[in-house]
């Protein structure tokens, strides 16, 4: 053998051993779901939530094949011309973690398919890309963070879900997330944290007060009023140096600590961030309203199970103030906006034998609307603040009670998390579920529901299908925006059912890793819709004054919904 071919050798030995070693102090870990799903919903009949169907009396308007409303942000469009509507799709999701050392992790989430990406460049349905070649999807890293344990605790950085009580604020299991520098200690039973942002844009937490106003027939685009503006963003301008901290939160912490024993838990958490955004900043002249705005929100929990009897609690609150100058001042005759928001919760629930029975009662509450307007103290964040009150929403409390009435229609008000789930806004909650293991790996489970609104401020009609001469937008097949403080002399809504639920289904656990679950339900909507919504078959609806009890029909029969969910899922 030449002396070559040996130097050779030992060059590759050498580079194996390197990389072998390599390997072996890095550990790569991989978790994995596909989830395969399809939906149907239909009303029994034809008294629809806007009317008897194909109906259209209204002036101008071209709405009366538009019937069913099946929901908003769960399937392609809110309305469809028949009682049925369905959906079919697949996503994909995967979470690997790199263990780099016994002390430093590094863990993300990486996801494919329909998983509500709100841009909609990811979206997929059955035969949605035809062709072995064409793409179904983008992929799309939506969580990556790094852990590292010290002697004193354990260091986070980067986005992660914000998991904390029971899920009535911080819902991290599906939508809530932070990108907060945290440290966390543990002392004992006890654990401490805190954390805090070095810096935060501040441009995604302002939100507008006032709804869009509809535009000119025969004009594009949407004119916006003096107030209802994204500071950073105007026209699609940028209008601040997002660098710049005139424009960044100036505070920004969050603390919690919780203690668990065995059967026991509590915690409590508060978080807190200032900020403001003045005209000093701006990039060129333009017509801006400066803004001083100050956010404190946490909650406390408890939670017990000793095997037999579970009870879980959790209060939770959000204060939210906002200190306007210049344009808005002017144009809204008032400084200052404010929320002072507080939801609650109860769970409690026993074993026996092959039977679970859990109650759930919840609150949450709604808009202050008085004389015909919003009051600038509001007792709910979505009036001022809606995208803040989706990032702060209660998906996973609700949705093991109810299928249809907070998850598919979002309570009725648009309650769509940043995951496009549903979940509850404004009500008080009365739930109860039945879980039967029928077999080792078959559970079945039986639930009922009730709702019904805590606040009157809602003004009658204020919920109907886009059509340009009703609301200036023109008809696509989408419910309109829901202008709260409704047409003028509009009375509050004095009806606060909004009915009951029964749902029904399974889970079954066909192999290891291979599961099979279904939903079925059934919903009675109550008598708040019929004020809510407008009803196309009064004369002249969309003109809505009190002659015609501003477009809507009160105490009309609104048909039950039922509808439900099958899905296939593996987990590797």
């Amino acid at each position: 053998m030449s002396k070559w071919v040996q130097r050779c050798l030992v060059f590759v030995f050498v580079v194996s051993l390197s990389f072998s070693s390599a390997a072996s102090a890095w550990e790569l870990e991989m978790e994995g779901w596909v989830n395969w799903y399809s939906v149907r919903f239909s009303q029994v009949g034809h008294n629809g939530f806007f009317g008897p169907y194909d109906v259209d009396r209204g002036v101008g308007t071209t709405t009366a094949n538009l019937n069913f409303w099946e929901g908003e942000g769960i399937l392609d469009k809110d309305l469809a011309s028949s009682a049925d509507a369905g959906w079919s799709a697949l996503w994909v999701k995967f979470w690997p973690t790199l263990k780099i050392n016994e002390a430093i992790r590094v863990q993300a989430q990486y996801r494919i398919g329909m998983y509500g990406d709100p841009t909609g460049d990811n979206d997929y349905w059955t035969q949605g890309a035809l062709g072995a070649e064409t793409a179904i999807s983008e992929g799309k890293w939506t969580l990556f963070w790094v852990t590292a344990q010290t002697p004193w605790g354990v260091l986070g950085i980067g986005k992660r879900r914000w998991i904390f009580g029971t899920g009535l604020q911080y819902d991290g299991s599906d939508t809530a997330s932070t990108e907060s520098i945290t440290f966390i200690a543990p002392y004992g039973p006890l654990k401490v944290g805190f954390g805090f942002y070095p810096w935060r844009f501040a441009g995604s937490s302002p939100q507008p007060s006032t709804p869009p106003q509809p535009p000119t027939p025969g004009v594009i685009g949407t004119p916006i009023p003096p107030g209802y503006q994204d500071p950073y963003d105007l026209g699609g301008f940028q209008h601040f140096n997002r660098s710049d901290f005139a424009g960044a939160f100036s505070r920004d912490f969050l603390g919690f600590v919780t203690y668990s024993s065995g059967e026991f838990q509590v915690g409590a958490l508060g978080v807190y961030g200032d900020f403001h955004i003045g005209p000093e900043a701006l990039l060129r002249p333009t017509d801006f309203s400066a803004q001083s705005t100050a956010i404190f929100h946490g909650s406390s929990f408890v939670k017990y199970n000793n095997g037999r009897f579970f009870f879980n609690a959790e209060a939770a609150w959000l204060y939210y103030a906002d200190r306007f100058r210049g344009a808005r001042v002017l144009l809204f005759g008032t400084d200052a906006q404010d929320v002072e928001q507080w939801r609650f919760m109860t769970e409690f629930g026993v074993f026996a034998g092959p039977a679970k029975m859990s109650v759930l009662y919840a609150w949450q509450p709604g808009p202050d609307r008085r004389n015909g307007a919003l009051i600038g103290k509001q007792p709910a964040a979505f009036p001022w603040h809606p995208t803040y009150d989706r990032f702060l929403s209660n998906f996973s409390v609700f949705r093991p009670y109810s299928y249809m009435f907070s998850y598919v229609f979002g309570s009725g008000l648009a309650a769509y998390n940043l995951t496009v789930d549903g979940y509850v806004r404004d009500a008080s909650t009365l739930g109860a579920r039945l879980d039967f293991a029928a077999a080792a790996n078959l559970n079945l489970f039986f639930t009922g529901f009730w709702a019904e609104r805590t606040s009157h401020g809602y003004p009658w009609g204020f919920i109907g299908p886009n059509d340009v001469a009703f609301n200036g937008f023109p008809v696509n097949g989408n419910i309109g925006p829901r202008n709260l403080d409704g047409v003028a002399g509009s009375p509050n809504i004095p009806d606060r059912s909004l009915g009951y639920e029964f749902d029904t289904g399974f889970e079954w656990q066909l192999l290891e890793g291979w599961s099979l679950t279904g939903t079925f339900c059934y919903w009675q909507p109550g008598k708040w819709f019929t004020y809510a919504c407008i009803d196309r078959s009064v004369p002249s609806w969309n003109i809505q004054t009190p002659a015609n009890l501003f477009g809507t029909r009160p105490g009309k029969t609104i048909d039950p919904v039922i509808g439900g969910e099958v899905s296939m899922a593996f987990r590797f």
